[in-house]
């Protein structure tokens, strides 16, 4: 036994020095011996089989096969949430981890799963960043919004909402940007009343601690005119919508995708008062200006 446990130790040093020099094939075939051995000489309880199935997974994940590297991670996680004491860092590594794999493979309600174990874990971890107990609040909202999880999704904005404001003061730009996602939901839901209250807010922040032709800014007037639009305010809207665009031509000589966006709104709302030659025009300048 003494003999296998050393050799599973010289075979994730060699495991770690393959991979540092990128020779990705070699490194999973030795880092599937390492599991092969850890799987006999250690129990469930021993953090070095959940190690070697960790190790693996992420190879498999680094070469490309995310199918793989989901089953080999899955052991791994099954393992560390098992096991007494529990290593709290270890479960909301994991399990965050997984959640985003789940995510880009498609596996929505698994995703949203893991992701809830990752911030049941954050409560035993007074120490973690803030701002990576945002983001991740963030990434389940968002996810929770797309599976039509609306009801799921809304205390997990309101929680990173608090989380910013406790830590950074109410008017700081990264409240402005938590409040963004916040209104946007809102808007999403059909909920304009509290969708134009929050991106108010957002707007009122980011015009305070940036310049008028800020992206940010920008941002926030084309969210407001959304909300407008949606209520059938065209006046409002239209304002808005103007004023997001010429904050994005200030911003940059060539304004990127979401520039074009705002317009394509815009030229929408145009033709639906019947001002279909006015719309055109917005759109062949903005073409012009994006595409040269």
């Amino acid at each position: 036994m003494k003999g296998e446990e050393h050799l599973w130790g010289v075979l994730n040093d060699k495991l770690d020095t393959l991979l540092a020099t990128n020779h990705m094939a070699e490194a999973i075939r030795v880092g599937q011996s390492a599991l092969e051995i850890a799987k006999r000489s250690f129990g469930a309880g021993d953090v070095r089989l959940a190690l070697s199935y960790e190790k693996l997974g992420l190879l498999h994940e680094q070469n490309g096969d995310r199918v793989g590297a989901k089953a080999y991670l899955v052991n791994a996680h099954r393992l560390l949430a098992r096991m007494r004491p529990a290593d709290d860092e270890a479960v909301f590594r994991s399990s965050r981890r997984l959640g985003q794999l789940c995510n880009e493979l498609g596996h929505t309600e698994e995703a949203i799963d893991f992701y809830e174990q990752a911030v049941a874990a954050t409560l035993q971890l007074p120490d973690l960043p803030f701002s990576d107990l945002g983001a991740l609040l963030n990434n389940v909202a968002l996810i929770c919004r797309k599976a039509g999880r609306a009801t799921a999704a809304e205390p997990y904005y309101l929680r990173a909402l608090q989380i910013y404001e406790a830590q950074l003061g109410l008017e700081h730009p990264d409240v402005a940007s938590v409040l963004n996602n916040l209104g946007v939901f809102y808007t999403n839901e059909k909920r304009f009343t509290e969708a134009e209250q929050v991106h108010l807010r957002a707007l009122a922040i980011r015009e305070k601690a940036f310049s008028a032709s800020h992206p940010d800014i920008a941002q926030s007037k084309c969210n407001l005119a959304v909300v407008y639009h949606s209520r059938g305010d065209y006046e409002r809207a239209s304002e808005l919508y103007r004023a997001s665009l010429q904050a994005w031509e200030e911003a940059m000589a060539k304004p990127p995708e979401e520039y074009e966006i705002v317009a394509a709104n815009y030229a929408d709302l145009l033709r639906s008062l019947g001002k279909a030659r006015k719309a055109h025009a917005l759109e062949s300048r903005v073409h012009k200006k994006r595409h040269g």
